[in-house]
C-alpha cells in the first residue's frame, strides 16, 4: 500500500492474475468433471448399444451419434484442461532462448491462442446459428447446432486460461 492507501499497480495487477487464476482453478474442474460423466455417458450408449444389437437383435439407430455428440464435447471441453499444463509442449526453441525472450516468446504463444480462440468463437457462434435448422437424422429431437455449439463454449473456455498463461509469463521473475 502507498501513504495514500491505495494499492500499488503491481499489486492490483497481482490480484488480478490471482482472481484469474481461482476462476479458472473452478473452470478447469467444472471441465474435468465434465469430462468424466462425458466419458461414462459414452461408455454407457456404446454398451447399450453392443447389447441391443447382440443381445436383442434390435439395434439403436442413435448410439452412434449419440457416442459422437459426447466425443465432440468431450474434446473441446478438454482444451482448458490440456491449456492449463497438463499436455505436452515442444519447449526447444523456447529452452534456447535467454529468459527474458522466453518470457516474450511464452507470451505472445499464448496471446496468439488467445486471438485464435476468439476468432474461433466467432465464427462458431455463426456456425451453431446455421446448424439449429438442421436436425440430427437419428435423433429426430436433436439440433445439430449443440453439436456445433461445443466450437464456441470449448474456444471461449480456452480464452480465460491463455489470458492467464499471458500475465503469468509476463510476471514471471529472472
Amino acid at each position: 500500500m502507498t501513504e495514500a492507501g491505495r494499492a500499488r499497480p503491481e499489486a492490483r495487477s497481482a490480484k488480478g492474475v490471482d482472481a484469474l487464476t481461482r476462476f479458472n482453478d473452478r473452470l478447469v474442474r467444472f471441465c474435468e468433471w465434465a469430462l468424466m460423466a462425458q466419458l461414462a455417458l459414452i461408455v454407457a450408449v456404446l454398451f447399450a448399444s453392443v447389447v441391443w444389437r447382440y443381445v436383442l437383435r434390435d439395434p439403436l439407430s442413435w448410439s452412434a451419434d449419440a457416442a459422437l455428440l459426447f466425443l465432440v464435447w468431450m474434446t473441446l471441453l478438454g482444451a482448458p484442461v490440456g491449456m492449463r499444463g497438463g499436455h505436452v509442449a515442444v519447449t526447444g526453441a523456447v529452452d534456447v532462448l535467454p529468459l527474458a525472450a522466453a518470457r516474450w516468446m511464452l507470451a505472445a504463444v499464448n496471446a496468439a491462442v488467445a486471438v485464435t480462440a476468439l476468432t474461433v468463437v466467432w465464427f462458431g457462434i455463426a456456425l451453431a446459428r446455421q446448424g439449429m435448422a438442421r436436425i440430427v437424422p437419428s435423433i429426430d429431437w436433436l439440433s445439430q447446432g449443440w453439436i456445433y455449439a461445443a466450437l464456441p463454449v470449448g474456444f471461449a473456455l480456452i480464452v480465460p486460461v491463455a489470458v492467464e498463461n499471458v500475465l503469468r509469463a509476463l510476471r514471471a521473475k529472472g
